[in-house]
């Protein structure tokens, strides 16, 4: 691939300003300078670094996004409500020489946090069929206060699974696997909902249906006001991307949702 395609096709809007660009900046390609935007890149086995950063050369697009409330992880649209596609620009919509964007999973239109957008299916199979038990993490608000005694109950209802979930909408009932459930006191980085009063916890989850969390909670009595995801595997939502905010997966972010 020449390198002019490479960086527009991860952001840069014109050739001119990658050419502006290889002048002013240390532009590397396996440790050597380059000053020719159509220098050519493998991106199987070459190594580029801008100003002693490693960029991840993968052929693929990896994004990650902080998903707002009240948007859709859907590309088709009712006129009603706003999809997180529409937050992308197009030229990563339909990548050139690449299968469509999508979704790693999805999150509920009022659940915000980590989603992830990626071309690579093969990876998104990986993390996305059961048996890869791949862990996800939520913050999670609720309205009811518990006692010390309460909370020990949840968690170890929790822990033990076989928690049975009746149905909802189109989704069968059905009994959960363990969870890791950790009750938290102070404020989270990651809470962008007004208010102190409500019991805070995380919840680590290695399974996925429909409003999961949700039913959980409300199986126990209780009921969920806030919920965000906050990590997938070992890749953690950046606390600095505000709702509706996106960047690139670095190199190393990228390697260890490949597992490696």
């Amino acid at each position: 691939m020449r390198l002019d395609d490479f960086f527009i096709r991860h952001g840069f809007k014109t050739f001119r300003a990658i050419r502006k660009m290889l002048q002013t900046k240390n532009v590397c390609v396996n440790g050597k300078r380059v000053f020719e935007s159509g220098f050519r890149i493998d991106t199987r086995h070459d190594l580029l670094n801008v100003d002693g950063e490693n960029i991840p050369v993968s052929p693929h697009v990896y994004l990650m996004m902080n998903k707002s409330q009240g948007v859709v992880c859907t590309t088709t649209l009712d006129g009603w409500n706003k999809s997180v596609y529409t937050c992308l620009p197009e030229f990563l919509l339909h990548p050139e020489n690449l299968p469509p964007l999508h979704t790693i999973g999805r999150l509920d239109m009022n659940t915000e946090g980590l989603l992830i957008f990626t071309t690579d299916g093969k990876l998104s199979h990986r993390l996305s069929i059961p048996e890869s038990h791949v862990k996800k993490t939520y913050l999670v608000y609720l309205r009811d206060p518990c006692s010390d005694e309460e909370k020990k109950i949840y968690r170890e209802t929790f822990a033990k699974g076989n928690l049975f979930l009746e149905a909802e909408k189109h989704a069968p009932s059905f009994s959960t696997q363990p969870a890791f459930l950790e009750w938290i006191s102070e404020n989270d980085e990651y809470c962008t909902f007004s208010g102190s009063d409500f019991t805070k916890c995380r919840l680590t989850l290695t399974e996925g249906k429909f409003h999961q969390v949700k039913r959980m909670f409300s199986a126990m009595g209780n009921e969920v006001i806030f919920l965000k995801r906050i990590s997938m595997g070992n890749l953690f939502l950046d606390a600095a991307l505000k709702p509706g905010e996106w960047r690139h997966l670095s190199e190393r972010e990228i390697f260890m949702l490949q597992g490696k």
